[in-house]
């Protein structure tokens, strides 16, 4: 009996400081764990919202039917994408807050040294010119130029002899188009430092229901974040003649060297619960409505010369009530920041100071 009330006391006591070990355990994980967690959240920058309907183009699409527009966006909603990085836009930051000669004068100079790498890519070796002031610079010879700017991160690019094609493209459809885009992308893609690449074609019609295609390539990706980044940053624009040519391209490479931070995506599903709110942004100056029809949603990345930041947005086209003459639909586009809200703070405008 005496050896059992030991054993039964042994047990009570090993019972105990596992319970006091386990309660340490908590309070530990409250008082350090929890707050670093907390920290770590709220330690993020907030990010501005602006409003581009003064400064941007009108941005909306002409079709028959929406599932006729297409631009190449890779984002599917499976992805279930949970965070995505937002940047600065370096060329924005400088083009807005550096007022210097001095500094103006430095910033193009080494825009100068990546436009002659890449036009080394070219074959551009010797016998070219160089000029650059505070807002642009060149560099080209007899055959070929590559111009840039402070304001942006496109560098034109424009073959002074054109790239003749060898098939016919006086037919412009969507297989012709490919067929230009995948021509380029073989022969030129080691120019542009790619290993790989995918078309991303652009289509929609013009108000008169003129068929219009842009072609576009842009640079494959590793994994999902990639490829969606390198869509909207790492991308080519070919122009074509009505010769058979190849006689421009834009090619894109932003610098997303300035990362803000890594931030939680809201669903495409809370983003259009914030669109019906009225908590959108848009280029367009018509109001969106309870009634209006939501037709096409994509994730993507706002990268134009306005926006003082790369963030990732849901757009959602919606078809607006008039049909043109011969049945063309009208679309709108709105813009949701795919960001958690509590992140965001909305301006009027985009000349708000950086810090």
């Amino acid at each position: 009996m005496l050896k059992l009330k030991q054993i039964l006391k042994k047990k009570y006591f090993i019972a105990c400081i596992s319970i006091v070990l386990i309660c340490c355990m908590f309070i530990f994980y409250i008082v350090f764990l929890w707050e670093n967690t907390e920290t770590k959240m709220v330690s993020l920058p907030i990010l501005p919202v602006e409003n581009y309907a003064e400064y941007s183009a009108s941005e909306s699409y002409m079709a028959y039917d929406i599932s006729e527009i297409c631009d190449g966006n890779p984002w599917k909603e499976e992805w279930n994408i949970k965070t995505l990085p937002v940047f600065y836009n370096i060329d924005f930051k400088n083009s807005s807050t550096v007022q210097n000669y001095d500094d103006k004068i430095n910033i193009m100079k080494n825009k100068v040294k990546h436009l002659e790498k890449i036009a080394e890519n070219f074959g551009v070796r010797d016998n070219y010119t160089i000029t650059y002031g505070t807002a642009e610079g060149k560099i080209e010879n007899k055959e070929i130029s590559f111009q840039t700017s402070i304001y942006d991160s496109t560098i034109f690019i424009e073959f002074k002899k054109p790239i003749p094609l060898p098939f016919d493209t006086t037919e412009e459809n969507k297989e012709q188009s490919e067929k230009v885009i995948s021509y380029f992308i073989d022969n030129y893609k080691d120019c542009l430092n790619w290993k790989e690449a995918e078309k991303a074609l652009h289509f929609d019609y013009s108000i008169d229901g003129e068929k219009y295609f842009s072609l576009y390539a842009y640079e494959k990706g590793n994994t999902i974040e990639q490829e969606l980044l390198n869509y909207h940053f790492h991308t080519v624009h070919i122009a074509t003649n009505e010769k058979n040519e190849i006689t421009s391209i834009w090619l894109k490479k932003a610098d997303l060297s300035d990362k803000i931070g890594e931030y939680t995506i809201i669903t495409a599903e809370q983003a259009e619960q914030l669109l019906y709110s009225g908590n959108y942004t848009s280029t367009l100056a018509n109001t969106f409505s309870q009634n209006m029809t939501i037709v096409k949603t994509e994730l993507v990345y706002r990268n134009t010369i306005y926006d003082s930041i790369y963030m990732p947005c849901y757009k959602f086209f919606v078809q607006m009530p008039h049909i043109e003459g011969d049945g063309l639909h009208h679309y709108d586009v709105y813009y949701i920041p795919a960001v958690e809200q509590q992140y965001l703070k909305h301006y009027e405008d985009v000349s708000y100071k950086f810090d």
